[in-house]
């Protein structure tokens, strides 16, 4: 039977979600975003759940991130989920280091992790896709091959170092998604929420959008299943926010600096990185 998740919290949380922070671009280019939210907000967080791509190149760039994040918030209450690009320069078997990373710093590492905070439960993982959004798995895996940097810059450990195949994410995809599965079918009696990097409906995505299967897959029998109060994503840089069901599906995507051309934009392209009340 589906758990019906669908439970009011009598106490908000002061939760900052966002995606695609691509801080050492940010930086780089001269600008802060955290530097256009308000300092009072930040200070008092219940949590900062960061959506992943933090920055490229994990083992160099990740240290000096979340020093500069640690000026804004409580290391200790910093969870950071890895993105695409957080696997970079790096290895997609290579959690266990950015974990170590995360805990020389202070901070909380969230991959396949269970966030509580007050009556809200955060159920955070990469995600990844399945390639079928377009049909045949196939067809995806061979576009995302020839088109995705994913499957030039990141490596393999265990098998000697060498690049990622589309086969590989969509491995860790449904290992991802058991994951999500086995959480959501546990009874709890708060407040559910899920946060992956990856999308999880096809309509997160523009008609339009370029390699759409490596970007989302269609996660719908899971939602209408087990009706979570809301699913936060990034990776597309694309806003949106509509009802799938009984649940709320949010992009929280901020996107490189280019993209977001005014300072006084920042707060309003990531709309949902304001304090979030989640609230049935």
């Amino acid at each position: 039977m589906p758990i019906n998740h669908m439970k009011r919290c009598n106490l908000p949380d002061r939760v900052l979600i966002v995606a695609d922070l691509h801080l050492d671009l940010w930086l780089a280019s001269g600008r802060d975003p955290f530097a256009a939210l308000d300092p009072d907000d930040l200070s008092q967080l219940d949590a900062l759940i960061i959506v992943g791509d933090l920055s490229d190149k994990p083992k160099v760039r990740w240290p000096h991130a979340l020093d500069h994040i640690a000026k804004y918030v409580d290391p200790r209450k910093t969870w950071i989920v890895p993105g695409n690009h957080d696997y970079y320069h790096h290895t997609l078997d290579g959690d266990e280091r950015l974990a170590s990373i995360c805990y020389e710093k202070g901070v909380n590492f969230a991959q396949k992790r269970v966030i509580v905070v007050g009556e809200t439960r955060y159920l955070c993982c990469t995600l990844w896709t399945n390639f079928a959004l377009e049909g045949a798995a196939e067809f995806g895996m061979n576009d995302a091959a020839k088109r995705m940097n994913d499957y030039r810059y990141i490596r393999m450990a265990k098998s000697g170092y060498g690049r990622i195949r589309p086969l590989d994410t969509a491995r860790v995809h449904s290992d991802h998604r058991a994951w999500l599965e086995a959480q959501l079918a546990e009874h709890y009696e708060g407040c559910t929420v899920v946060v992956t990097h990856h999308a999880p409906l096809p309509a997160c995505l523009p008609d339009d959008y370029p390699v759409p299967s490596a970007y989302a897959s269609d996660l719908s029998h899971i939602i209408e299943r087990h009706s979570p109060q809301e699913w936060f994503y990034g990776h597309a840089h694309v806003p949106r926010l509509f009802n799938h069901g009984k649940t709320i599906v949010r992009s929280v995507s901020l996107g490189y600096p280019e993209q977001v051309p005014e300072d006084g934009m920042v707060k309003d392209r990531i709309f949902s990185i304001v304090i979030l009340e989640v609230l049935a």
